[in-house]
C-alpha cells in the first residue's frame, strides 16, 4: 500500500512537470516512477516521448523498444485498447510499418471509432493510393469531431488525388471558417487550384506567404502579400477575411471593415461569422477609439 501511494504521488508530480513543459525535471521524476514499477507502460511511453523532445533519439528508441516488449507481454493476456494505443505509439516511433498496421487493425476491432486507430489506418490507405477508402476512414473521425482540422485537411488532400476538386474546395473552405489563418489550408488549396486550372501560381500562394510573415510579426510584408493575392483574384472570401484580421492586428480598423464587407459579399458565412451586425458594431467602436487617439482617420 505504501509503495502504491508513493508511486501515485511521484506520478502526479511527473505529469504536472510534463504538462508545464519542464522536460528535464519530468524525465527524472518519471525515472523514479519506473524504479517503483518497471513494467508500467504509460511511464515507458512518456519517457520515450520526453527523450525524443530532449533530442536523445537513442534513449527514446531504447524506451520505445522496452515499451513495445512490455505491451506485447500484456496483450497476450488481454486485448486492451489503451495498451494497443501505446503499442502503436512505439511502432510509429520505431517505423515498423507492417506491425503497426496489424496493431491498428486490432485496435479498431476493439473500438471501430478510436481516433488514433482511424488516423493511422487512413494514413496507411493514403500511402498505398487507396484514396477512396482513406476518405471513408477519415469521415468516421469527422463524424465524431466535425471541427478536427487535421482530418478535414486529410480529406481534402485525398479528394484532390481523386480529382474531386469541388468537394475538396468545400472541405478547405470549412477549415477557413474554423481557422481563417490556417497556413496548411492555404497551401493545399493552392495545390488544388494549380491542378484543377493548370496554372503555376495562385492567390493562395500569396496568402500562404502572407500568413507566414504574419507569424513572424512582419505585418507590412504580410499586408503586401495579401494585396498581391487579391490583385491576382478578388473572388476568394477567405483571403479578404484573413486580410481583415491582419488589419485589425495592425490597427487599421477602417480597412478591416472594408475587407470584411467584401468577404461577406462573396460568402455570407465567411470566417464562420453569423451575426454580421454585432460584428461590425464592435469594429465601428474600435475605429472610433482609434480616431479618438489619433491612430487612424
Amino acid at each position: 500500500m505504501f509503495k502504491k501511494n508513493s508511486f501515485e504521488k511521484i506520478l502526479k508530480k511527473a505529469e504536472k512537470e510534463l504538462q508545464n513543459e519542464r522536460y528535464g525535471e519530468s524525465k527524472n521524476t518519471y525515472l523514479e516512477c519506473l524504479a517503483l514499477e518497471p513494467d508500467n507502460v504509460c511511464v515507458l511511453n512518456n519517457l520515450a516521448q520526453i527523450y525524443s523532445i530532449l533530442g536523445d533519439n537513442e534513449k527514446s528508441k531504447n524506451y520505445n523498444e522496452i515499451l513495445l516488449e512490455e505491451c506485447n507481454k500484456q496483450l497476450k493476456h488481454t486485448q486492451d485498447e489503451t495498451i494497443l494505443m501505446l503499442k502503436t505509439n512505439a511502432l510509429i516511433s520505431l517505423k515498423r510499418t507492417l506491425e503497426l498496421n496489424e496493431a491498428v487493425d486490432a485496435l479498431l476491432k476493439i473500438n471501430p471509432t478510436n481516433i488514433v486507430g482511424l488516423f493511422q489506418k487512413a494514413h496507411y490507405l493514403e500511402k498505398t493510393n487507396q484514396n477512396q477508402k482513406a476518405i471513408i476512414c477519415i469521415d468516421k473521425i469527422i463524424k465524431q469531431q466535425p471541427h478536427n482540422i487535421s482530418a478535414l485537411l486529410f480529406k481534402g488532400r485525398n479528394l484532390v488525388e481523386l480529382e474531386e476538386f469541388k468537394l475538396a474546395e468545400n472541405v478547405y473552405n470549412i477549415v477557413f471558417k474554423i481557422d481563417p489563418k490556417n497556413e496548411n489550408a492555404a497551401n493545399l488549396k493552392s495545390q488544388l487550384l494549380k491542378k484543377k486550372n493548370n496554372v503555376n501560381i495562385t492567390p493562395h500562394d500569396f496568402m500562404y506567404k502572407a500568413l507566414k510573415h504574419w507569424q513572424m510579426n512582419d505585418f507590412e510584408i504580410s499586408a503586401s502579400y495579401f494585396k498581391k493575392a487579391i490583385d491576382l483574384n478578388q473572388n476568394y472570401d477567405e483571403i479578404w477575411f484573413a486580410q481583415g484580421e491582419l488589419f485589425i492586428r495592425i490597427g487599421r480598423i477602417g480597412d478591416a471593415i472594408q475587407s470584411f464587407k467584401k468577404a461577406f459579399e462573396i460568402n455570407p458565412d465567411s470566417g464562420g461569422i453569423e451575426k454580421h451586425d454585432a460584428f461590425f458594431k464592435l469594429l465601428e467602436r474600435m475605429k472610433k477609439i482609434n480616431i479618438l487617439f489619433g491612430f487612424e482617420k
